[in-house]
């Protein structure tokens, strides 16, 4: 074979190359573009419903919303997360004496006024209110998580339990409103973060799932306000926000003192909300008060 004839079957190699390769190229991009990207759906939208639809909880809320910025959310479709996961909308008879207690006379209106830079800087712009409880494989398993999946958006603040709502026990609305800074104390971690140096103080020490069945005692003596606080440090995080609402500056100055690990969190805790406007042994003081003073 003569040179010439080596240079053409050379070209048309190429040749039949280069239209090989902007043939894969066209199906590509014919691919690409019958891709579509579904925009996240969110469950919890704001339902806009015509004023004249409005009940008394609807003006409630629309009285919030003008006076603290907060749209409450109670009406929803009833949602499986991930298929072993549930939540249910709230009773509206609940739903409305919770709004009335618990958002606006147990934590709005007290945090505003005694609180009035970490109110504006840190309050959440929307407030999900859950029937019954988050639960994990079984829907009529009781016991189950208090705002578990709804608090990863540190805009939003999701509370559970609220078909369970007693306004006449101020044991029951004290633990309450402990839950629900231990909630948003999980916004807090995630938009601030808890710090490096806070999770090495325990590290090596979280009792994992084996948390259950620890005394509170016990649960000092190893460094933790909260035996739920020994399962891991998002946890330890969390229910040492919620012991500092429960319970008075001596009291948990005195469990601080069973352990010096317990006792280095805490003074880190403490610093961490005093930065942000929130002095959390204040805090315990203006919802113990609020409470233990408010007649029904």
């Amino acid at each position: 074979m003569n040179e010439r004839n080596m240079i053409g079957i050379k070209k048309k190699v190429m040749l039949f190359g280069l239209i090989g390769i902007c043939l894969l190229a066209s199906v590509s991009c014919r691919k690409e573009e019958r891709v579509v990207t579904e925009e996240a759906v969110d469950y919890f939208a704001i339902i806009d419903k015509p004023k004249d639809k409005w009940n008394a909880l609807d003006s409630l809320c629309d009285t919030i919303y003008n006076d603290y910025g907060v749209k409450i959310i109670y009406e929803y479709t009833p949602r499986i997360l991930d298929g072993t996961t549930f939540f249910v909308p709230p009773n509206y008879e609940k739903a409305l004496a919770y709004v009335q207690v618990v958002v606006r006379g147990f934590w709005l209106k007290p945090l505003k006024e005694e609180f009035p830079e970490y109110f504006e800087s840190e309050t959440p712009r929307e407030f999900v209110m859950v029937g019954g409880y988050v639960h994990f494989n079984d829907i009529t398993v009781t016991g189950a998580a208090a705002g578990a999946g709804l608090n990863a958006q540190f805009y939003r603040l999701g509370m559970g339990g609220v078909n369970n709502f007693d306004k006449t026990s101020p044991y029951t609305l004290m633990q309450t409103m402990a839950t629900l800074y231990h909630e948003h104390a999980h916004q807090q971690d995630h938009k601030y973060g808890r710090g490096y140096l806070y999770d090495r103080v325990s590290q090596g020490e979280y009792y994992g799932l084996n948390y259950g069945g620890k005394l509170t005692s016990q649960a000092n003596a190893d460094g933790f306000f909260m035996p739920y606080g020994g399962y891991a440090p998002e946890e330890d995080f969390a229910t040492s926000v919620e012991s500092m609402v429960l319970y008075d500056k001596a009291t948990i100055e005195s469990m601080a003192e069973a352990n010096e690990k317990l006792k280095t969190k805490y003074e880190m805790v403490h610093a961490y909300y005093l930065e942000k406007g929130m002095d959390l042994h204040r805090l315990h003081e203006v919802v113990d008060s609020v409470i233990y003073k408010t007649t029904y």
